[in-house]
């Protein structure tokens, strides 16, 4: 059977987490998402967090050689299968992949970017789980996967933010659509429908 090597992308707010849980359970692979290793390193005050902390409550990408020590030491502990959520970010990152991990399948999420700063007005992170997900209401404070009440929005969610992150995201990772079209994997999803129906054209391609 053909390992599925994926990589799932797509602007801030896009839903990349919430179709990476899903896909990877599907899949029975495991799921990189650099942004939730990083806080992680935050959290644990590690010397890749410390750099990374400035970077990221700026809405700055975190610079390639930080990424790329942490997703190399992943590779090496999951090489048979993988789903990356977000991952690569960057032209070069994306060309140090090829030479240790090649994809089977790239696919897009494309959502326009009035919807995107909608959603980041309704996103929070349980601090307790850490799922990402968007709450119907301001006032919702219960986490739909753990049950406990910890919900937060996320620093990098503020709206100022998010405009920084989404020019960076438009500057540095479209160009990355036409660098895996030329290799044959570019799949783009129409990331306004729902969760349900995104999946559903996500499992098509990737069981294609």
């Amino acid at each position: 059977m053909t390992e599925n090597n994926v990589i799932l992308l797509g602007p801030p707010a896009s839903g990349k987490g919430t179709q990476a849980r899903q896909l990877a359970a599907h899949l029975d692979v495991p799921c990189l998402g650099t942004g939730k290793l990083l806080r992680n390193e935050i959290d644990n005050g590690s010397v890749i967090g410390l750099e990374a902390k400035e970077f990221i409550e700026s809405g700055q990408y975190v610079p390639d050689e930080i990424i790329l020590k942490m997703v190399e030491t992943w590779l090496s502990e999951n090489p048979h299968g993988w789903l990356m959520d977000g991952f690569p970010r960057t032209i070069p990152q994306a060309e140090a992949l090829q030479e240790s991990a090649m994809p089977t399948r790239v696919i897009v999420l494309d959502v326009p970017q009035d919807e995107l700063e909608f959603r980041i007005t309704k996103r929070r992170e349980c601090t307790s789980c850490g799922v990402t997900f968007a709450v119907n209401s301001n006032d919702d404070n219960t986490c739909p996967e753990c049950g406990t009440n910890t919900l937060v929005s996320r620093a990098d969610d503020a709206l100022e933010s998010f405009k920084v992150r989404y020019q960076n995201y438009k500057e540095l990772t479209l160009p990355l659509f036409d660098y895996y079209a030329s290799l044959g994997l570019l799949n783009k999803v129409d990331g306004t429908s729902s969760p349900e129906e995104v999946f559903s054209e996500i499992l098509k391609i990737v069981e294609s």
